[in-house]
């Protein structure tokens, strides 16, 4: 009652609100000799007179019988939903007007007596188990009623006005192939009177075959299971049928009386015990009880363990296979390094060679001179010597000191090529940027006054000093003269080739700037394009090698054209901090001897001199 009270208030207040409920136990059954239904009767008229009942329900066939018999005066043509009831004891087909409800089917046994049939297809025997009430007595017909098809097939055992110690000794000594059906027990032999629900169990644990019930909440106590009323289920129908008698028009009719649903429902306890198998419960029982499996149990936490585990065997093997491809990958790119590092050394070194046999007039110029300066010197010398009495031995000690400055020079032209010209690895070391210009203008010196063309130095007062390979700086600012030069060499006016260095914040700057005719627009975008040349003879990697090296050096190089005609090339290379900075004086003493040296040795020839010529 608890539960089918409860869902019938939340369904009609989910509905309609707001409602009011009360609710009488007139506990019927259990003092059926002693029933004053005038006392309760006028009892009920005095307690709800002028509240304006709007529908009485009745729950069970007594109560049913009350409400029509003696309230029928006090709350005439108030609408009766009555719940609960059980055909034959309900007459559907004589009903008052004014009273609907839900009730079972007069067979209500049938399905029940069809399930253990299903589940035990070798019973041999029905045993009925009832009291001696009279509401018992009525069920233990309607039992009856559902087994008397099945005569033929199966013997029918009926423990009726037995008392509760008796019907325990008959249940113990039934044949194991029995079918118990349960029909109601309220009371015993001896007038005891009991509630179903605190017996059944006791009643089931002793019997020697499984029992069969109608009421869900006896399934769990020791019965197998059964067709069963839900009484929430109930409670819930109940209630929209009841909603649907107060919203009806004034002339509507009553809703049709409408049949109670009723479910299979088997206890998997049981099952085991009686070993019946649960295949052979019908489709869409309700399993109770059924206790998990330890897959069951701890399926979340396995498959929960089982994905972190393979997630992380997936995360490993991806990280493996990762690891795998990333060293191979590093492998390869290794070797593509060590291949393109040989290329651009073997491709440097080329650009050297050609940038050699471009200087290599200049190259003989510079060694001529040094050798002419001491051929000349040791004649010279040699005439002194021959004079013993009139020989000046400072003259002699400056002459010979004058041969051996020349041979240093020659060694230092010398050695400068083969620098030049080796294919080593790249040594770092800091130095001065001015100085790499002074030893390229003095090296292609020559080659521009073949040219008709004039270099000029422009040097920071400030040494910019350079972290870097002097050999491949010094490849780069001769090329970059050396294409001076021949841009200058182009011009119908003054032939100039003009390298300045500046000394900045964080960074030095070389500009080579020329007096030729400029950039072409359609030269400009290819300037550092491997094999792009406006040479006839040209490889097209002299500029590609300048990038190349300069980059090398974390530096940027651009072209432009001056605005006052001619070519512009500015390299910028980071500044390295470097103690020891020669001052502006020496630098310029510096530049000055190399000048000098180069305008010295110009004109010389192997020939006769003076004695005091050095």
């Amino acid at each position: 009652m608890r539960e089918f009270t409860q869902r019938l208030r939340s369904t009609v207040q989910q509905l309609a609100s707001p409602v009011e409920f009360y609710q009488e136990s007139l506990d019927l059954e259990r003092f059926d000799d002693r029933e004053l239904s005038s006392p309760l009767a006028r009892y009920f008229a005095g307690k709800y007179r002028g509240f304006g009942i709007d529908v009485v329900v009745p729950v069970g066939v007594r109560a049913l019988k009350f409400a029509v018999d003696d309230l029928d005066e006090i709350l005439s043509h108030v609408p009766i939903v009555f719940a609960l009831g059980a055909a034959p004891e309900v007459d559907t087909s004589a009903r008052h007007a004014n009273v609907t409800g839900r009730v079972a089917a007069a067979s209500r046994f049938a399905p029940t007596l069809a399930l253990a049939r299903r589940l035990q297809p070798d019973a041999e025997r029905v045993v009925v188990v009832g009291g001696t009430g009279a509401f018992d007595s009525v069920s233990v017909s309607a039992a009856l009623a559902a087994v008397a098809p099945l005569r033929d097939s199966l013997q029918l055992t009926v423990l009726q006005g037995l008392s509760f110690d008796g019907l325990l000794r008959e249940l113990r000594r039934l044949p194991r192939r029995s079918i118990v059906l349960f029909a109601n027990y309220r009371q015993d032999a001896h007038g005891q009177l009991f509630e179903p629900v605190d017996i059944v169990g006791t009643l089931a644990r002793a019997a020697s075959a499984p029992m069969y019930v109608q009421v869900l909440h006896y399934v769990g106590e020791g019965p197998v299971g059964g067709s069963v009323i839900r009484f929430d289920d109930e409670g819930v129908q109940t209630g929209r049928l009841i909603l649907r008698v107060l919203r009806r028009r004034p002339v509507e009719p009553m809703p049709p009386m409408e049949p109670i649903d009723k479910s299979f429902v088997a206890d998997w306890r049981q099952l085991r015990r009686w070993e019946i198998p649960e295949k052979r419960l019908p489709p869409g029982t309700e399993l109770l009880f059924r206790e998990p499996t330890l897959w069951a149990r701890y399926r979340a936490v396995v498959l929960l363990t089982v994905g972190v585990v393979s997630a992380q065997l997936l995360l490993i093997g991806n990280l493996l296979l990762e690891r795998r491809r990333r060293k191979r990958a590093q492998m390869i790119l290794e070797e593509q390094q060590r291949h393109a590092e040989e290329a651009r050394l073997q491709v440097a070194h080329m650009g050297r060679m050609a940038l050699v046999g471009e200087l290599a007039a200049t190259i003989s110029h510079e060694l001529r001179q040094p050798l002419a300066a001491i051929r000349i010197n040791a004649e010279a010398g040699a005439q002194l010597l021959a004079k013993p009495s009139t020989t000046d031995r400072s003259e002699v000690s400056e002459i010979f000191q004058s041969i051996v400055a020349d041979n240093a020079r020659a060694v230092e032209v010398i050695e400068s090529v083969r620098r030049l010209v080796r294919k080593d690895e790249s040594v770092v070391t800091t130095f001065d940027l001015n100085q790499i210009c002074r030893d390229a203008v003095r090296l292609l010196q020559h080659d521009a006054a073949r040219r008709n063309t004039r270099l000029e130095l422009s040097l920071a007062s400030t040494a910019p000093m350079v972290t870097g390979d002097v050999v491949q700086l010094q490849q780069v600012v001769l090329n970059l003269v050396l294409n001076g030069v021949d841009a200058a060499s182009m011009s119908t006016t003054d032939r100039l080739v003009v390298v300045q260095t500046q000394s900045l914040a964080d960074h030095v700057e070389l500009v080579v700037r020329d007096s030729g005719p400029g950039l072409p627009p359609t030269v400009r975008p290819h300037l550092f394009e491997s094999f792009f040349s406006t040479k006839k003879a040209g490889l097209g990697l002299g500029l590609v090698i300048v990038r190349s090296i300069v980059e090398r050096h974390s530096g940027q190089v651009r072209a432009e054209n001056d605005v006052s005609g001619g070519a512009v090339f500015s390299v910028r290379l980071p500044r390295a901090a470097a103690d020891g900075h020669p001052d502006a004086s020496a630098q310029e003493v510096a530049a000055a001897g190399v000048r000098s040296s180069v305008v010295g040795y110009a004109d010389l020839e192997p020939r006769a001199v003076p004695p005091n010529v050095r």
